[in-house]
């Protein structure tokens, strides 16, 4: 066979499945780990972008959630909410809404404000105050009645409402009674009672009781 090939052919074979041997070698020995060292830090790589990824959703969504708070608080303060209750308003404004309404009597009473301690709100150093409101109504129907119900839970400042109604008919629908209505005199076929609950939210410093706690109507 070396007579056939020659010397010099045989010696180069040799090196060159030498050489093959030493690139497979120095492959397995050297670019297989490089690999798996690449593969690696891929993984962390891409394990710390999926990582910061949801670090930024996470803090989109409680930046989304404080934009919300803010919006809500906002509102809660402009309805009034966190205020102090202030008799002579609330009077004013519930012969607003009698007359808005066109119910025929609105006595009402409000009682003195109650602090209601609020581990919610104890805190950031506020507390909440919280005032029952009864009103007596007579109404020409029973439409006006609950408007006013409605208005008084949707326009008084601060958060009010309802906690017990009470409703009777006084006269029915006949003859007598559409001729008193169209005679012009005030004719209440309605007859009730309403129990409000009159809550805001101030300041612990901010706490002032108005001495107007009376009735009127």
């Amino acid at each position: 066979m070396l007579q056939v090939l020659g010397i010099k052919r045989v010696l180069i074979l040799v090196a060159l499945v030498s050489l093959n041997a030493a690139m497979a070698s120095a492959n397995y020995l050297y670019m297989i780990p490089q690999n798996t060292i690449l593969e690696r830090d891929l993984r962390a790589v891409k394990s710390e972008i999926s990582g910061k990824r949801m670090e930024s959703e996470r803090l989109r969504t409680e930046f989304m959630q404080i934009q919300e708070q803010k919006t809500y608080f906002e509102a809660i303060r402009d309805s009034g909410f966190m205020s102090v209750q202030n008799r002579l308003v609330a009077r004013r404004r519930i012969m607003d809404i009698q007359q808005y309404t066109n119910v025929l009597r609105a006595t009402y009473s409000i009682d003195s404000a109650q602090v209601i301690n609020n581990e919610d709100i104890k805190n950031v150093k506020h507390v909440l105050l919280r005032s029952p409101i009864t009103v007596e109504i007579d109404a020409l129907d029973d439409l006006d009645f609950y408007n006013f119900i409605y208005w008084m839970e949707n326009a008084f400042s601060g958060h009010i409402s309802a906690t017990n109604i009470k409703i009777r008919r006084l006269l029915d629908i006949n003859e007598a009674s559409l001729r008193a209505i169209g005679s012009g005199a005030p004719a209440a076929l309605i007859s009730g009672r309403v129990d409000f609950i009159w809550q805001t939210m101030v300041p612990e410093s901010d706490i002032q009781f108005s001495e107007e706690f009376g009735s009127g109507g």
